[in-house]
């Protein structure tokens, strides 16, 4: 409880901060936390003690640089959480927000990175604001090859697209969805590429297989855990 508490304090005092660009007041804190003033006093002298942040008396509380990388890990948990709950869920964004708040304590940083990856690792988040790339993003993106530099015949698995939800949308429901194995019919001169996915062939523009991500070691594996289950 008191790491969440700790966690729920770093990532007000981030939102202030930005709001304000100068430093976090306590009473503004209080009032966003919906807390007594004492009590906010208390929980930031407890957060300078443990290296999170500095305060001083009428200028306001700033983050150490350990404070800021923490506090950033945990507003980065929250989008990638609230971005998950409104493109793949369908969670109206308010309420997605509040769950957000809940599971970013509780979620490990195993599972929030395959929910990075799933979701295409995205560059916004549903308010429209940045989110910070993760380990997730660079390795998948090392990793993987993109759909658009495929040759014919070739084969892979979809790891990300990292499309508009609306795209996104209408490709899931021709059957291209992520974890499933695509394999490269045909290249045309004039920048398309038709695929096969669930037995169904899809033609899409380079624009588009540009922003698709495949993993060509994915077959192989499926194909491995398919025998292991027989």
């Amino acid at each position: 409880m008191q790491a969440e508490r700790i966690e729920e304090y770093l990532e007000t005092i981030l939102y202030l901060i930005k709001k304000n660009n100068a430093p976090a007041k306590t009473k503004q804190i209080a009032d966003e936390m919906n807390i007594s003033s004492p009590s906010v006093t208390e929980m930031i002298k407890k957060l300078s003690e443990e290296g999170f942040v500095k305060y001083k008396p009428y200028y306001g509380v700033e983050f150490t640089k350990k404070g800021a990388l923490e506090a950033a890990r945990i507003k980065r948990r929250h989008q990638v959480l609230e971005k998950f709950l409104v493109d793949v869920l369908g969670i109206n964004t308010k309420i997605a927000h509040s769950e957000a708040c809940e599971l970013e304590h509780a979620v490990s940083d195993m599972v929030l990175e395959r929910i990075c990856t799933y979701i295409g690792h995205p560059d916004l988040c549903p308010d429209g604001n940045p989110i910070d790339k993760g380990e997730c993003c660079t390795k998948s993106k090392e990793q993987y090859i993109v759909m658009s530099d495929m040759k014919e015949g070739e084969r892979g698995v979809v790891s990300m697209m990292t499309l508009p939800p609306e795209t996104k949308e209408r490709l899931t429901s021709l059957g291209l969805i992520v974890g499933e194995e695509v394999c490269i019919k045909r290249k045309q001169k004039q920048g398309s590429i038709s695929i096969i996915t669930l037995g169904t062939e899809i033609a899409l523009g380079n624009d588009i297989a540009s922003k698709i991500y495949v993993n060509p070691d994915g077959v192989k594996y499926r194909r491995f855990r398919r025998r292991g289950d027989n």
